[in-house]
This record gives C-alpha cells, structure tokens and sequence, in this order.
C-alpha cells in the first residue's frame, strides 16, 4: 500500500506539472521562458480584462421573507406596539395626576435619551435594524417632549422650545451622518420640517422662519451630497416650498419685498447647489436630483414673477435672463470638467442650455409685447440652432425648430398692426425678421452641421422653402398696398392683381436665375413652382376677372417673363 500511493502522487505531481506548462503556452510563454518558480504561480488575468459585470438583483424567490419578517417588520411593529403602550400608560397617569408637568416633560426626556443610548449600544454590536428604531423611538420621545413643554405645560418660552427642537434635529442628522443610515436622516427631516408648525404661534417670523430653513435645508442637502441619500433633496424642498408658500399667502405685504426676494434667492441658490456640485463630482444626475434642479427654478421664477411682475416689470425681466446667463455659463463649464466622459457631459450641457432657453423664451413676453416677442424669438431661435451646431447638441437644435414652429403660428397676427410707411413698418419687419432668422438658422445648419441626425436635413430644408414664402407675403402684401395707395384714376384692385402677378413672376425668376447660377435644384423647383402658381393665376383669374386693358397687361408681363425663363434654362444646358 504505501508503494502505491507513492505512485499515486508522483503521478498526480506530473499532471500537474503538465497543466502548469499547458496554462504557461497558452499565455505565449513557453517552458524556458521564466524560472521553474514562476511557472508555479497562478495566472493572473490580463490588464485588459473585462470588468466583472455587477451581481444581479436577487429573485423575490431568493429573498429570505423569515428574516424578512423576523428580523425587521416584527422590530417596527415591536416598536410601534411600546410606543403606543408608553402613551397609554403616561396618558393614564397623567390623567390621574400621578405626575406633575414638570415630572411628565422630565420622564418623556430620561426615556427618550435611554432609548437613544440603547440604540447607539445595539449599533456598536452590529445590530442595525434594531439601533435605528430604538434610535428613532428615543428621538421622537425627546421631540415630543421638548414641544410638549412649551404647548401643553407652558414650561418653557417658545424660542427656548424651537432652539431645542433645533437641537434635536441637528443631533438626528449628526447620527445619520456617523451611521450612514437614511432611515435617521428622513426622521431628521420630518422632525425638523414640523418644529416651525408645531411652534407657530401665528405672528410673522419671517427673518426667524426663513433663516431655519436655509440652515436646515443646506445642512439636509449635504447629507444628501456626501452620503447620496436621494430622498433627502426633493421632500425638504416640496417642505420648503409648502413653508413660503404659506407664509407668502398669509403675511406678505409691499414693505416685505427685497427681504422676501432675497431670502428666495438665498433657498433657490442653497437647492440649486445640490444639482451642480453633483454635476461636478460625478458628470450625472440622478432623476430625483434633476427633479430638484427644475422644481426649484420654477418656484424661483413663479416666486419672482408674484413680486415683479406689477410693478417692477423690468426688473423681473433682468432677473430672469440673469438665470438664463447662469445656466448657459454652467453648460459652457461643464466643457471644461469633463474627464474623459464626453457623452455624459454632453447631455448635460444640453440639460443646462435647453434651461437657459427656456428662461430667455419666457422673458421677452414679460417685458415685450405683440409682434416684438416674434421678433425676439426669432432671434434666440437662430442662436439655439447656431449654439446647437457648434456644441453640438440635439436638444437645442430641437427647441429651435420648435420655437420657430411658435413664431410661425404667431406671425399672421402682425397683418392687424399699423402700417404709416411701406417697406418701414412693423408688420414688414416683423415678416422680414421672421424669414431672415429662419434662412439664417437653416442655412448655418446644413452648412455647419456634420453630423445630423435622421429627418434633420429635410426639416431645416423645409424651414428654407417656408422663408421664401415668409418672405414672398412679406413682399406681395406690401406692393399690393403701394398700389391701394396711390391717387390715380384706376381700378386699384385690378391694377394690384396685375402688379402682384408681376412681383410673383420677377421672384420666380430670381428663385430660377439663382437655382441656375449656385447649382441649387431646390431654388430652381421653388422657382419653377412658383411660375405654374402665376399662369394658373393668369388664366383662372386675371382671364375672368381683369378687364381689356388690364388682362392684356397681365398675359404680355407673363408671357415675356416666361420666355426670359425659357431663355435662362436653354443658356444653363449648352
């Protein structure tokens, strides 16, 4: 036997020396390579290696639901279960007045401190569930104590009352901190949210009210940044929001308005932090963070537009823009922090831009009025599609075509202005401006733009024939005007149909005569399109309606532009 298993081991010693050169080979490394030593050794894997995927979430049928249900729904209710007898058995005694006031508020505050410091004894024996709620038990003993006293008993005034409540807050958050439990920081939030209603005693406490929540609500928002907790931010400023909100409604008056303006910027700029620091910690945003990021934008500017809008219109205005410049300068920085990550920054500098165009669309009507928001939507649209190409970013190129879709829908609104002058009006300007910013916008785009995505080109083509008809009206409705104008003796009606075939005829053969000369098939079809649309005028309507003198006019004007066409095309083919 043991000659045996002598064999066996050395047979088993041979095998494994042949596995370890076979690993060696396939490595690229033969037998005489490396020391024999270094054969031996494991082989690690290559330095290109895939990363090992995350573990998947376990099944439902993988969850343990007896320490599920052992180990933490038996703890709350346990928990819930003392708190509701604690309550009984105090109300009981109370009610026979076992304990005086001050005994009652002293019991309250000796049974929460135990509960906490039972909790912070569990947690050091790695007992989690079980110190966070004797952790939360402790605290809301203490919480309600502390109230209790200054409502019920009148034991304490009601500063000394909201400083201690503070307190308690303050050392909650302290303990989340230290454990890295959400849990406590929710309960933290809660308890520090209820204080100022608990404590309100109906007066105006504005610089008091609005101070603890800029206190309270930066310190929440740390917590949230440096632990990640993602409940945080979006309840404290639902809280904070439910607070100004009341207040405003119940105490606000004229005198109040540059403290309340300034206590609101203060809140917008503590919540507006939260989205940029994680921007510039991590390139992201989570979908509660950015949630937070337009929220309080939109409290901001509704708060805003309540204060200005009245009697300080231009004020609201520069406001506004001045948010607007804000977030386009954190788009344009956010160039700069990027590390390697382009595509995520990427979506967030269209994040931020789209913002800061949103915020300049909405303050031109504050200001603005009529065809003059036209105009200056036109303007930002033409930048969005510029700004859009250079960055590039999709998202701005869309809000572009989107707000030109808006002028376009506002533009017959400027047929019902004033006209004292031709060519030197508002409606003119305001169709002109409309047809410019649309060729400027379409023309830098398809010139610009390497990349498009799909259906792009043809919708920035599209927006080139509707200039050219923009344009067409803008010239039509003007020299239809000019001949209603004038002091002769003439038909004006039938001497500005003549007149508008003749300005339709000469644009058409501008349109082609361009086609021909830039190679441009889409002009010469514009111009070509066009010229049908002026015989089918010539024929239908002029024929019918024109009398002698004027139908001869109008068949020979037609008649010798479409030669002069003719011509144009036949030179362009030799």
């Amino acid at each position: 036997m043991p000659e045996s298993l002598d064999q066996r081991v050395q047979a088993l010693e041979a095998r494994v020396r042949e596995l370890q050169e076979e690993v060696a080979a396939l490595r690229g490394e033969g037998e005489g390579d490396r020391p024999a030593e270094k054969r031996a050794q494991p082989v690690e894997p290559a330095p290109s290696a895939k990363k090992p995927r995350k573990p998947k979430r376990a099944a439902w049928r993988d969850i343990d639901f007896e320490s599920l249900i052992g180990g933490r729904w038996l703890n709350r209710i346990g928990i819930l279960t003392l708190l509701i007898a604690a309550a009984f058995f105090l109300r009981y005694a109370f009610e026979n007045e076992w304990i005086g006031p001050t005994g009652r508020v002293l019991i309250g505050l000796v049974s929460g401190l135990a509960l906490a410091g039972y909790g912070e004894w569990l947690a050091r024996r790695k007992m989690r569930y079980f110190a966070e709620g004797m952790s939360a038990l402790g605290a809301g003993i203490v919480y309600l104590s502390g109230y209790a006293a200054w409502d019920f008993y009148a034991l304490v005034p009601q500063p000394a009352a909201f400083a201690f409540l503070a307190l308690v807050t303050a050392a909650v958050i302290g303990l989340s901190v230290r454990r890295d439990s959400q849990r406590l920081a929710a309960l933290a939030l809660a308890g520090g949210y209820l204080a100022p209603a608990l404590l309100s005693t109906g007066a105006d406490a504005q610089v008091v009210l609005f101070s603890y929540l800029a206190l309270l609500s930066a310190s929440l928002l740390t917590l949230a940044l440096l632990r990640g907790f993602r409940v945080l931010a979006p309840a404290a400023l639902v809280a904070t929001a439910v607070y100004f909100i009341a207040w405003y409604v119940e105490f606000y008056e004229g005198e109040r308005l540059l403290s309340t303006a300034l206590f609101g910027t203060l809140l917008y700029v503590i919540y507006f932090a939260l989205p940029l620091a994680r921007v510039r910690q991590a390139r992201r945003l989570r979908p509660t963070e950015l949630g937070v990021l337009v929220l309080a934008l939109g409290f901001f500017v509704l708060l805003l537009q309540q204060l200005f809008y009245e009697e300080h219109r231009w004020l609201l205005t520069v406001a506004v823009l001045g948010l607007a410049v804000v977030h386009l300068a954190v788009s344009r920085a956010l160039g700069s922090w990027s590390a390697g990550e382009e595509r995520r920054t990427r979506q967030l500098q269209s994040l931020f831009a789209v913002l800061a165009a949103l915020l300049a669309t909405i303050a031109f009507p504050i200001r603005l009025e009529g065809d003059w928001i036209t105009l200056a939507w036109t303007a930002e649209a033409v930048a969005l599609a510029i700004a859009g190409t250079r960055l590039p970013a999709i998202w701005m190129r869309v809000f572009s075509v989107a707000l030109f879709g808006i002028v376009l829908l506002m533009t017959p609104a400027a047929f019902g202005g004033q006209r004292d002058l031709l060519f030197v009006n508002l409606r003119f300007l305001t169709l002109a401006g409309v047809a410019t910013g649309l060729i400027v916008a379409g023309l830098y785009v398809r010139a610009r733009l390497k990349t498009k995505v799909r259906m792009e080109a043809p919708v920035w083509t599209v927006a080139l024939v509707v200039a050219n008809v923009v344009a067409l009206v803008a010239v039509s409705t003007e020299s239809w005007d000019l001949v209603q104008g004038l002091d002769v003796d003439l038909d004006l009606d039938l001497a500005a149909q003549v007149v508008l075939s003749a300005v339709w005829l000469v644009w058409a053969a501008g349109l082609i005569a361009a086609g021909i000369r830039r190679n441009a098939p889409g002009l010469r079809w514009q111009g070509l399109a066009l010229l049908l649309v002026v015989v089918g005028k010539t024929f239908l309507i002029d024929l019918s309606f024109l009398e002698q003198g004027y139908r001869i006019l109008s068949f020979l004007i037609v008649g010798a532009l479409l030669v002069a066409v003719s011509f144009l095309y036949q030179r362009s083919r030799r």
